[in-house]
């Protein structure tokens, strides 16, 4: 992560956009075009399109936006370089981050970042919405880690919503945080420090199931005879991530 001097501690309103197109069958996520201002910086790594952060961001009052078209016939694999660390600000205000994602016809989004760590006295909203056409699929992974080492979480409000042919497919909004009413520093989840949630679009979703695995819960919920998504809470994201892959078909 980059650091964001004194000099430049006010609220940042940073947009980036992304662009994929049908790279053929030997390239199937080809950068097409790309716009980016501070903090963000997208690059083309192989066949994955990453964002990394030019600055520290987001800060309490950052508000950042982020646009992604996949085009007809692409397949988008999209993620982010590190960890995203949500630190508060001098006043206090709250920050925002919205991913817009929109998959064409017969196209595949993979948004798979890296965790977004909570920090003790931030106030962040993650909002990711997906706007996919009918014939279109796509996997969207979160990550959430729930405080540093021995610290509270701050508050972290999570709204994932996936449409397909201007249909609803899922809706979710999670708030964690030590004033959010509940025990601990989480809501729903207890005393894990870990969350993760992916959603699965043209996929065979088979039965419900549910799994403990090395100290952590995860869930296998159809919502769709080809949709899943799948939740997952533990002590730390190497468990976490070990028991997300033991209820995988």
């Amino acid at each position: 992560m980059g650091r964001r001097s004194d000099c430049c501690a006010s609220p940042v309103k940073g947009h980036g956009s992304i662009v994929v197109a049908s790279g053929g069958p030997t390239c199937r996520s080809t950068l097409h075009s790309s716009y980016s201002e501070p903090p963000f910086s997208i690059r083309q790594c192989g066949e994955r399109i990453l964002v990394a952060a030019s600055a520290a961001a987001p800060v309490g009052g950052d508000a950042l936006t982020l646009d992604i078209a996949v085009l007809t016939g692409a397949h988008a694999n999209i993620g982010t370089v590190a960890s995203t660390i949500v630190l508060p600000g001098p006043t206090g205000a709250p920050s925002r981050m919205s991913t817009r994602c929109t998959v064409g016809v017969d196209a595949h989004l993979e948004w798979v970042g890296e965790p977004t760590v909570s920090v003790i006295g931030s106030d962040h909203t993650i909002t990711t919405t997906v706007d996919l056409d009918q014939s279109a699929t796509c996997r969207v992974v979160e990550e959430v880690s729930l405080g540093r080492s021995d610290e509270l979480s701050g508050r972290l409000r999570l709204v994932l919503r996936i449409e397909r042919g201007g249909r609803p497919l899922v809706h979710h909004d999670e708030t964690f945080g030590p004033n959010v009413a509940g025990s601990g520093s989480v809501v729903s989840v207890g005393d894990a420090r870990h969350v993760v949630s992916e959603v699965l679009v043209g996929v065979d979703a088979g039965q419900s199931r549910v799994t403990m695995f090395e100290g952590c819960r995860v869930g296998w919920l159809p919502v769709a005879d080809d949709v899943v998504m799948m939740l997952g809470v533990g002590p730390n994201r190497p468990a976490v991530r070990a028991a997300v892959a033991s209820i995988r078909p």
